[in-house]
């Protein structure tokens, strides 16, 4: 019998904020518990440090390539129908396949329904409003408009907690047949951080609303200002997030044992706090803050075992599938080689790239026609606030080359797309 599986999701969750990566504050005793039981990576990269273009990537294990702003559906919707995804397998596998996901940057709209016999985004909450939907809407721009207008007029879908929706997964998991695999995307962790009032330890309930007001304030902006008073404040609604959100770990364990199933456990991306000027993910970097995450493996059949050596959350496809095989090794996982980072903002025109090549990491940042050139080695500065590019200038020339071959390698990928494209328009107008 193929083991079942829980893919867990959470956004905007770093690893330095995690208990078993060192945390000095109790914020994760459940992930902490997992990590314990089974198979930690405590240096676990996310491919990108926003939602779309890094669980693109997870799912097809492919990092996803694009030449405008990310905000557009269809990059990703293009991406996730080129290739299979972690659902698309499973579900050829025989699994049953259902997801549980309030997060709108990884919803059917951008394409992520693609392999689910069940795809639960909290669109709509009156089925036929939802089947309306489905019909007519899915793959128009009034998506993000007729979303926006439902959560503002019913504040449910950005407030949504993992709470509100743990029965529907409960009775999903209770009536399908086995192997199931599911996936939830916990926003619990993710700005604005509203956490409920029995469970916030670190901030009370005027310090919860002020300080997500100045989180609003200063969300996209670059070289904020902020006193360490209140960035330690917004610490505190950050940390009651996470403490939070790992209560859901606890819960669903407790709820899902009859059923044995091996969790994947990780964060989308990260989450700066002004270490290097800026706070959130809005703003594009690919510092650490941003994308180290935790990753943990935790079932019956899962080894216990630590690992410390760098890998890419573009191995979870093939992690999975093979935790579907039986053929799960711990090892095999972390990159050999280098791991390639990329990020586009389209309204600043700012394209980041980084490259990751043992514990030393270079950025490659190109903002409004103008080159900027990092080097850090996480070694002796795992914050990266210490560029030693003028040290290393054969370093940075080797890692420059590098950059160069990726985006070479990718502008011929969009061309091919191209000539694809064209030539499948030149047969169905011949048809």
């Amino acid at each position: 019998m193929k083991e079942n599986i829980v893919l867990i999701t959470f956004d905007s969750l770093r690893a330095d904020h995690c208990g078993h990566m060192g945390y000095e504050r109790n914020t994760t005793p459940n992930l902490d518990q997992f990590f314990s039981e089974g198979c930690g990576y405590t240096d676990a990269m996310s491919p990108a440090s926003r939602t779309n273009p890094s669980m693109s990537g997870i799912f097809t294990g492919e990092q996803m390539i694009y030449d405008g702003p990310v905000k557009n559906p269809k990059h990703s919707r293009a991406h996730l129908q080129k290739h299979e995804t972690i659902a698309s397998d499973l579900k050829s596998s025989g699994y049953r396949t259902g997801a549980f996901c309030p997060n709108a940057y990884a919803s059917r709209y951008y394409g992520f329904d693609y392999g689910f016999d069940s795809f639960n985004d909290f669109m709509f909450t009156n089925e036929s409003y939802q089947s309306l939907f489905d019909k007519h809407i899915s793959e128009s721009d009034l998506y993000t408009t007729l979303r926006n207008i439902r959560n503002f007029v019913q504040r449910e879908e950005a407030f949504r907690t993992w709470e509100s929706y743990i029965d529907r997964i409960e009775t999903w998991v209770n009536e399908s047949r086995e192997p199931f695999f599911l996936w939830v995307f916990s926003m619990d962790t993710h700005y604005p951080y509203l956490t409920p009032k029995n469970h916030r330890k670190f901030s009370n309930l005027l310090e919860m609303y002020y300080y997500n007001y100045i989180c609003y304030r200063i969300l996209d902006n670059y070289d904020i200002e902020v006193s360490d008073e209140t960035m330690q404040c917004i610490r505190d609604i950050y940390d009651d997030s996470i403490k939070f959100a790992d209560q859901f770990l606890s819960e669903l364990k407790r709820r899902l044992e009859p059923h044995e199933p091996t969790y994947v456990i990780h964060a989308d991306h990260g989450e700066a706090l002004a270490e290097h000027g800026f706070y959130g993910h809005f703003y594009p970097s690919l510092y650490q803050e941003n994308v180290h995450v935790p990753l943990v493996v935790s079932g019956k059949n899962i080894p216990d075992s630590t690992i410390e050596s760098p890998i890419s959350l573009l191995q979870l496809r093939k992690m999975i599938n093979d935790i579907s095989a039986g053929a799960f090794t711990p090892e095999t996982y972390p990159s050999k080689g280098s791991i390639f980072l990329s990020e586009y903002d389209g309204v600043r025109d700012r394209q980041v790239r980084s490259i990751r090549k043992g514990q030393l990491k270079f950025h490659s940042v190109i903002e409004n026609a103008n080159t900027k050139e990092e080097l850090y080695d996480l070694t002796e500065d795992p914050k990266e606030l210490e560029n030693i590019s003028d040290e290393y200038k054969n370093g940075v020339v080797q890692f420059r080359r590098l950059v160069q071959l990726q985006r070479q390698h990718e502008s011929e990928v969009l061309r091919l797309q191209d000539i694809i494209q064209e030539q499948s328009a030149d047969k169905r107008l011949l048809v």
